[in-house]
């Protein structure tokens, strides 16, 4: 498992996790939203990220988090970040043969992405989602 986080200006460093994501093991990105205090997190309701340790955590330490209702249109762009991580790590030369040269991979490739290519995703959705008014996109 591994968590990240990426914005039209800023990226996280990828944080490899051993095992799944929950509430007492997930990463916390307030030093990345401390050091960008403008900024403001977006996740979805996965309950790793609606716990109310999480929450608390955040709340603690003054982390300003975007309101995501149930079933709202999905206008998180990590999805479409994560796309590009994997087809970039499935590109390689030499495949990764075991689960420590992927999660070596993985980091590689997320420090070789530029940051213009996240900042074309978040542009792109967003504009999808105005042009739809709302509505379902097929981006």
């Amino acid at each position: 498992m591994v968590w990240g986080g990426a914005s039209q200006h800023h990226r996280t460093e990828l944080v490899v996790i051993a095992g799944n994501l929950n509430a007492g093991r997930h990463p916390p990105p307030s030093p990345f939203l401390q050091a960008h205090p403008d900024m403001t997190l977006q996740h979805d309701n996965a309950t790793s990220h609606t716990a109310c340790s999480v929450r608390d955590f955040l709340q603690d330490r003054n982390v300003s988090v975007l309101p995501w209702p149930a079933k709202s249109p999905d206008l998180n762009p990590i999805e479409h970040v994560w796309d590009l991580l994997d087809r970039r790590v499935r590109a390689r030369a030499i495949p990764p043969r075991n689960v420590w040269e992927l999660a070596g991979a993985l980091v590689e490739e997320w420090g070789n992405i530029s940051q213009q290519e996240p900042a074309n995703l978040v542009q792109r959705r967003c504009t999808a989602v105005l042009n739809a008014a709302g509505g379902h996109t097929t981006y």
